[in-house]
């Protein structure tokens, strides 16, 4: 049945979202049935019947749909059962099963293949938190009254998204719609559930908690959107139904699905409480206890600080954060703020200049997995009057942007960057990604975060939501108008560092001898540090160290510039430990004699993935025993960083100090010949820590290591990479690439700069330079774009046919919302709108359907008229070819005429003997700015 299609007319459309992530995404998928009185029912797969996932991946099923020529949709009803344990290899099966009203049954299965990967997910154990954890303290609280519901919609959202759909305002109710049709909207949901335990790595009754999550958000949004009390009974009979049975969330990846799910568990059951009057106060008691109890525990099962990295920590923090606004916990949410804006190997800081976050380099998968955590997590905050969105100069728009930028295929600059599970030297990742509908919830949270709020531009995002598909999730995330305020966080408590050229003390550890020395040469601006020992690796600890002792917050940053060779491991790098005596808990950053490679290594520190991930070694960008160091220590954690420049910086290592946590500590520079009795004369540039003198030689900066530019509408918004002792920065324009370029800004402090003196149309060239008191460095790569003048669609408000008379099916193409289609039984045809009045329309768009190629058009006349009977032609195509399911084509009308109907009249498509099938038509004007 799944490769059956009747026609819409006669047709059951059927569809059923599962929306099952383990680091992002949904899947849906739509088939259409004929089905006659009396037939046994139906059931088909959505999507390939064969899979092949990687060990430790996340597998996100899409499902099966199911009806009845009796029952109608049985969807709802699917029994799914599943061996799949994603942890280990094998081949696993998941089949599911529908019975109709009389009893018969039918099934069908799809087979999971697991292999092996060289990656395989951390055993963890943790003998629990410090006694008396110490956290640098926030500061005073930045929520002082929660607003219900507020995680992540409002009240208000939920007002506005209420009357769009009411109003039949597309793309809300196309929207709208999708959700109604989704088995888990519906009244005839069965509960799969509830389960005593659930647990993730290995599963255990998994897929019911995931079912019925789904249905809370689904069927208690139905509520809202129908004002149906019965939706909102079968919501709150699930959920307290889940939160008086549940009494365990376990596995090694438990913090992933609470992260994923968490805005929509949270989301219906502040829908409910919000909205809804049947709703009670010990409804609330019963909810915040099964989330205190069950499922916050579960977010952070490691202990204090201890999240995996990049997306799965930011996992962690989006689900703790949700719900510690449901349960008006305001310590827990203050908490997880402070977490979000310091930790760099999870949060904001998890990110560079340019927008790459730790995961962009991993795979677009996760990358977009750790953006949508981030960006829902900002979303709920600023609906608490917390603004995250302005953090490190707008950091979210800068990821959403290099995302989207990413993903459009445009030739985009990498840098080295990573986490703490990899560091990544070069972009080898699937550019081009498509699933999650493209992004749709994260990039349309930014674009109304910044674009609606802030008044900012994002071009590449902008471009991205022409054909990304709005899905029973998406729609309650978009927005045409937002004028919500929120509050930028308190300053933050990172560490500041200057340089140093005196006042280090030194010592030699673990025996090392002859003993060593450091020395400052100002003339070269260079320490060179002369040290023995056996090594700094693992439980070694024999080396030498000059030191600072630093009460409080404190970072050291150095560039090795070279490690003389007394061993093929001989180390030189920065360190931090809690005491001289030999021993003592400690984190190392360092590089190796023969180049080309980091250590890290942090014994007796506290470290999410234990040695496997606290002690390692890694390839870097260079080829020699150079590269930037960095370790920081904030509270009671100590992250370990390694850059290309000095400001491009990844945390690979990050560590807790148990109890007792000292308020001093010792941080300096280390060398170890590992050659006892044989000093090893290293030297360190750059070298800066928290309350140095201030005392070296300035030297010019370097250029900036890369430059994006992006096409804004009447401006080109740009962001480049900061150099490393850079005061100010300076904007270079041509119309040529290559130059000669004028200066268009000097003096510039930030690492971004929109250049608004431009004309829409015309191509510009961008370097920037970086100076301070020594010079002005070289150019940095150069980038170019060419601003464009929006165009808006104005196919909205009139009336849509086609050659079939079938006005409904027809509108599919005008209701911006490309996961809809006008689906047309013929291969040739004509598709028309009628605005109600005349428009000059300049270029028109075509989004190709989520259907078969050989369904798009290759051939055709796009048209006008004044009559709806005489028609112009004022553009031909032919031989068209879309390479991607839901891919825009955009085509310039040479000579743009005003016009009331608008025709695309299809002579052919690209090979399909039946059917012909479009996402989107748009007609497009220039309007008043």
């Amino acid at each position: 049945m799944s490769n059956m299609n009747i026609g819409r007319v006669h047709g059951l459309v059927l569809a059923l979202s599962l929306a099952i992530s383990a680091c992002g995404g949904s899947s849906d998928s739509e088939h259409t049935f004929s089905l006659s009185a009396n037939q046994a029912p139906s059931i088909s797969l959505n999507g390939d019947a064969s899979v092949q996932i990687t060990v430790g991946s996340s597998y996100s099923d899409p499902g099966a749909s199911a009806a009845d020529g009796e029952d109608g949709d049985l969807s709802g009803s699917i029994r799914v059962d599943s061996t799949l344990d994603s942890d280990r290899a094998g081949s696993y099966r998941i089949t599911y099963t529908v019975t109709d009203s009389a009893g018969a049954s039918v099934s069908v299965t799809r087979t999971v293949e697991v292999v092996a990967d060289s990656e395989s997910p951390p055993i963890v154990t943790d003998p629990g938190d410090p006694e008396g954890p110490v956290v640098t303290d926030p500061g005073d609280p930045e929520v002082r009254v929660i607003t219900h519901p507020g995680a992540p919609l409002t009240l208000s959202d939920l007002e506005t998204l209420k009357a769009y759909v009411d109003q039949g305002k597309q793309p809300w109710k196309s929207g709208f719609d999708l959700l109604a049709g989704d088995g888990k909207a519906r009244l005839t949901y069965n509960m799969q559930g509830p389960r005593e335990k659930v647990s993730r790595a290995p599963h255990e009754n998994l897929w019911p908690w995931r079912n019925d999550m789904v249905a809370i958000w689904n069927l208690s949004r139905m509520w809202y959107f129908t004002q149906d009390d019965r939706y909102a009974m079968k919501a709150r009979e699930i959920l307290l139904t889940w939160a008086t049975t549940q009494t365990e969330f376990s596995g090694r990846e438990s913090m992933l699905d609470l992260g994923d799910y968490a805005y929509m568990f949270v989301g219906g059951a502040e829908i409910l409480r919000g909205t809804w009057p049947g709703w009670t106060e010990a409804d609330t008691a019963t909810v915040k206890k099964y989330f205190n109890d069950v499922l916050i525990p579960a977010s952070a099962p490691y202990g204090e600080i201890q999240y995996g990295a990049a997306n799965k920590g930011a996992l962690s923090l989006v689900s703790l954060g949700l719900m510690a606004i449901y349960n008006d916990d305001i310590e827990l949410l203050n908490k997880v703020v402070y977490q979000v804006r310091t930790l760099a190997h999870i949060g904001l800081r998890s990110s560079n200049d340019i927008g790459m976050l730790g995961d962009y380099l991993r795979d677009q998968g996760h990358a977009h997995g750790q953006l949508r955590a981030l960006v829902m997590l900002a979303e709920a905050l600023w609906k608490q009057g917390i603004d995250v969105y302005s953090d490190f100069d707008n950091r979210l728009l800068a990821a959403g942007e290099y995302y989207a930028r990413v993903n459009e295929l445009v030739p985009t600059e990498a840098l080295p960057f990573g986490t703490t599970d990899a560091y990544y030297l070069a972009d080898y990742t699937n550019r081009g990604w498509r699933a999650a509908g493209g992004g749709n919830l994260p990039l349309n949270q930014i674009y109304g975060a910044y674009v609606l709020r802030k008044g900012l531009q994002a071009p590449f995002i902008a471009q991205r939501r022409l054909w990304m598909p709005v899905d029973g999730n998406s729609f309650m995330f978009l927005k045409d108008t937002d004028t919500s305020k929120a509050a930028p966080g308190p300053e933050l408590p990172i560490p500041s560092t200057t340089s140093i050229t005196s006042g280090f003390s030194g010592i030699d550890l673990g025996g090392a001898t002859p003993a060593g020395k450091a020395t400052y040469h100002a003339g070269l601006g260079v320490w060179i540090v002369e040290g023995a020992g056996t090594g700094t690796w693992s439980t070694n600890d024999s080396s030498y160290f000059a030191y600072k002792a630093i009460t409080g917050d404190s970072a050291i940053v150095a560039k090795v510039e070279s490690v003389e060779y007394t061993h093929q491991s001989a180390q030189a790098g920065v360190m931090m430990r809690t005491s001289l005596e030999t021993g003592a808990p400690r984190a190392l950053m360092t590089v190796s004699a023969t180049g080309g490679r980091a250590q890290q290594n942090m014994p007796k520190l506290q470290v999410y993935g234990g040695t496997n991930y606290g002690n390692k070694s890694f390839e870097v960008a260079s080829s020699t025993a150079s590269y930037w160091l960095k370790l920081e220590r904030i509270g009671n954690v100590i992250t370990g960083y390694v850059s290309p420049d000095g400001t491009n910086w990844a945390a690979t290592d990050v560590g807790r100090i148990n109890a007792p946590v000292p308020d001093t500590i010792y941080v300096g520079l280390v060398v170890s010949s590992l050659n006892n009795g044989t000093l090893n004369s290293s030297t360190f540039s750059n070298v800066e820590i928290t309350g140095g003198d201030g005392d070296a030689l300035i030297v010019t900066p370097a250029a900036p290591a890369a430059l994006l530019a992006s096409p804004g509408n009447g401006a080109v918004p740009l962001r480049w990479q900061a150099s490393f002792g850079a005061t100010g920065y300076t904007v270079n324009r041509s119309t040529s690439s290559g130059g000669p370029y004028t200066t268009v800004a000097s003096g510039v402090k930030d690492r971004s700069y929109t250049d608004t003196s431009v004309t829409n149309g015309t191509t510009y060239y961008y370097t920037v330079t970086a100076s301070n008191s020594a010079g002005t460095s070289d150019s940095s790569p150069e980038d170019s774009a060419t601003p464009v003048r929006s165009l808006v669609n104005v196919a909205a408000g009139g009336t849509a046919n086609d050659s079939a008379d079938e006005p409904t099916n027809a509108s599919r193409a005008f209701d911006k919302n490309s996961r809809t289609d006008w689906f047309y039984s013929g291969v040739s045809g004509w598709l028309q709108y009628d605005l109600g009045h005349t428009e000059v329309v300049q270029r028109y768009a075509l989004t190709s359907s989520r259907h078969q190629d050989a369904r798009d058009p290759k051939e055709w006349q796009f048209q006008g008229s004044n009559d709806g009977s005489t028609w112009t032609t004022l553009d031909t195509q032919s031989n068209q070819v879309f390479a991607e399911r839901f891919e825009v084509k955009t085509y310039t009308v040479a000579s743009p005429a005003s016009y009331r109907y608008y025709r695309l009249n299809i002579t052919a498509n690209n090979g399909d003997s039946a059917s012909t099938a479009l996402g989107e038509f748009g007609l497009f004007a220039s309007k008043p700015q």
